[in-house]
């Protein structure tokens, strides 16, 4: 520990202005940890330095010197200038621990740099270690129970965002009992890293995300496809599990197709298993779905020549979304098992379409949601969503943004985490923004960005200029996982 100033006049509980010495000018970072000693009342408070300042009395912007007109007089004239810095307090140190402080520091008090943990042998209590703090090196560890109050990790590209998301899902596997269910959207930040993924492609979806399909390659039609492809879809599903031996199946008129469909327990656990064993016995078929709809359009009144172009747009333009189908192996509730059995599952988003990936989103939370309203106990599990801009955004996200609000909002009293990975922090929806309680941010896309962070969480003095210079691996950690309670600069530990 280096002696580096003492504290000026005008100190405060939360901040304390300093004046450095010459010799220590050199040592002084933004975001070092510091000591400030008061020995008049026996206190010792631990703080951060923050707006350091380089000052000359000679040179004020107020006022004009002559040493503007004759810069040599600088070089003949008495050192002058100083350095100044604020130490922003987060506590008095009682007995290893930290503590609320009940008065500011005393004028002249010596204050000193953190340069090792062991300078200030301070109890942080236990937790998820997630990195370290950047000068210090104290580690600072992440209150595992703040997990269910949700988290965001938020910087531009390159700040190592699945890097640190990575970390905090190594610790959890480590040291909680909690299973982790990560969605990557680019297949890129995470697959690699795991061996139990399930790729997007081979998850049965729901017969509306068909239709939403067709419907967007086919532009012109896309009218009729809401009107008509859903209830094909689910009448050439029945008719193909019967083996097309039912009587409604062969030539269907508008009584005989809803008559059809009242003979199954239509719900959408029943539904999900229906589409799930036509997949995986290939019974999608791009003539036969064809076929279908147009028997289904005509029967239900439309309009020449709808049937006709109907059946001949799908056969065209449909065959990738319908041989698609036949790749789905796994079933929402498959995933869940495997994330009993293994306690995580990567599901690799990157192959399918956007708003198929909400929808497996929505599907999967949605599912856990069933759980729990049967079970009615925690189920500590961690969502993580990857690029979650793409799904927890105020509109265009339907339907993954109405599950994400729900999850964040109601969540914690169930043992329901989410961890949130995104560039884009201002694309998030107010109901997802205000109920996370933990951030870990970096450098920002946008200046807007910023001032949304602000809105949410206490930075405690950080400006945007200081987010800039920030390295790879470098976060700002803040919110309720940090035992500090105010934003702390750590360097995210190295991951395999």
């Amino acid at each position: 520990m280096y002696e580096i100033g003492v504290v000026a006049s005008n100190a405060r509980i939360s901040l304390a202005p300093i004046l450095i010495y010459k010799n220590a000018e050199s040592l002084v970072r933004e975001e070092a940890l510091a000591i400030i000693r008061d020995a008049k009342y026996g206190k010792i408070y631990l703080g951060v330095l923050r707006w350091l300042s380089k000052y000359d009395p000679l040179l004020t912007h107020t006022q004009r010197a002559a040493i503007i007109e004759r810069p040599e007089l600088a070089e003949e004239s008495i050192d002058l200038p100083f350095e100044a810095s604020y130490v922003r307090i987060l506590g008095e140190v009682v007995d290893g621990r930290l503590r609320p402080p009940s008065s500011p520091p005393t004028p002249r008090s010596k204050t000193y740099l953190v340069e090792s943990p062991k300078d200030i042998q301070l109890d942080l209590g236990q937790g998820l270690e997630i990195g370290i703090h950047k000068y210090s090196g104290l580690s600072i560890p992440f209150n595992p129970e703040s997990l269910k109050y949700h988290v965001a990790v938020v910087g531009t590209t390159g700040t190592g965002k699945s890097r640190l998301v990575k970390a905090i899902i190594d610790e959890v596997l480590a040291k909680t009992n909690w299973r982790v269910i990560v969605f990557d959207h680019t297949g890129m930040d995470y697959v690699k890293y795991y061996s139990s993924i399930v790729n997007a492609e081979e998850i049965a979806i729901d017969i509306d995300t068909v239709a939403q399909g067709l419907a967007n390659v086919i532009i012109s039609m896309r009218e009729h496809i809401e009107n008509y492809i859903p209830i094909a879809l689910l009448y050439y599903a029945i008719c193909m599990d019967r083996k097309e031996d039912s009587k409604l199946c062969i030539k269907p008129n508008e009584n005989n197709i809803f008559s059809l469909l009242k003979t199954i327990d239509i719900n959408s656990n029943k539904i999900e298993e229906l589409i799930l064993k036509m997949s995986r016995n290939g019974l999608w078929n791009i003539d036969g779905i064809a076929s279908t709809v147009y028997r289904v359009a005509e029967a239900l009144g439309a309009r020449r020549p709808t049937p006709e172009k109907l059946d001949l747009y799908i056969r065209i333009y449909g065959r990738a979304n319908i041989d698609r189908l036949n790749r789905a192996r796994y079933g929402i509730g498959d995933v869940l098992d495997m994330v009993h059995r293994n306690r995580i599952v990567v599901i690799d988003l990157s192959i399918v379409e956007t708003e198929v990936r909400r929808v497996i989103v929505k599907g999967v939370l949605s599912k856990i949601w069933e759980i729990v309203e049967e079970a009615r106990k925690p189920q500590n599990i961690l969502i993580v969503i990857d690029e979650a801009h793409n799904y927890a955004c105020d509109k265009g996200c339907y339907p993954s943004n109405i599950l994400i609000e729900k999850t964040l909002r109601e969540g914690r009293k169930w043992g329901i985490g989410t961890i949130l990975a995104s560039q884009r922090v201002i694309d998030f929806s107010p109901d997802v923004r205000n109920n996370i309680n933990t951030v870990f941010f970096s450098k920002l896309q946008t200046p807007y960005d910023f001032q949304q962070l602000q809105n949410f969480i206490d930075l405690a003095g950080i400006g945007s200029e200081t987010l800039s210079l920030l390295e790879t691996r470098e976060f700002f950690f803040a919110g309720l996982g940090n035992p500090l309670k105010y934003p702390m600069l750590i360097q995210v530990k190295i991951v395999e």
